[in-house]
């Protein structure tokens, strides 16, 4: 028996520095384990890793990130928010670009590359089967490799603007559950969960019925 991931089941635990969107992301992470919907629920933890890689790639300095990246105009500095920003940047880049800039060691890389792939591989072949104890173990590795570490600051950097961070954090976070969503692998999470809340309304209308 494995227990569940402290990020998982309480990912309001200040320790972990989660935005709102990782925090809702985890959240439905767990909510789609339990109604067995696995490999929905990956997609939400990879939603999670990518906000978190990109706001410790932003707390780092844009400037280092324009330094490693393969094209600087797919980054819009101008965005509102963390969403539009990163926008163009190709999300599996994004954790060669964390590990170049080392943001991230190589460890915590080849983590997050293997629930890449666990997460790809389940998208393409809806047959094969994973199990519970298998998205815990990547989610325990995620926990103490990436999520329980402190971000990072670029030391060589003398000035540092903080208003303009500061306010760029509030624009995030006023902004982040507000976005509708558009990728492919968001609408599959909200189909699933909705889905599944269709059901049980269903059931549940259904039972009433009985006793009218």
């Amino acid at each position: 028996m494995i227990n569940t991931p402290e990020i998982l089941r309480n990912p309001n635990d200040k320790s972990f520095n989660l935005s709102e969107s990782e925090n809702y992301s985890f959240k439905e992470a767990y909510d789609l384990i339990k109604i067995e919907k696995y490999t929905y629920s990956l997609f939400a933890i990879w939603n999670a890793v990518v906000i978190n890689i990109q706001r410790r790639i932003e707390d780092f300095g844009i400037k280092n990130l324009y330094n490693v990246i393969d094209d600087k105009k797919n980054f819009n500095d101008k965005g509102t928010n963390l969403k539009d920003r990163w926008l163009n940047v190709n999300e599996y880049k994004i954790i060669d670009y964390a590990k170049n800039l080392n943001i991230i060691n190589h460890i915590t890389h080849d983590i997050i590359t293997t629930l890449y792939w666990m997460k790809s591989i389940n998208e393409e072949k809806e047959n094969q089967k994973i199990d519970p104890f298998e998205i815990y173990a990547i989610v325990y590795l995620l926990e103490k490799n990436l999520f329980l570490k402190d971000f990072k600051i670029d030391q060589r950097v003398n000035e540092i603007n903080t208003e303009n961070n500061f306010k760029r954090r509030e624009e995030d976070r006023y902004n982040d559950l507000n976005l509708i969503p558009q990728t492919h692998q968001e609408m599959l999470l909200r189909a699933g969960i909705d889905a599944f809340n269709k059901k049980d309304k269903d059931r549940t209308t259904s039972l009433l019925d009985k006793y009218v």
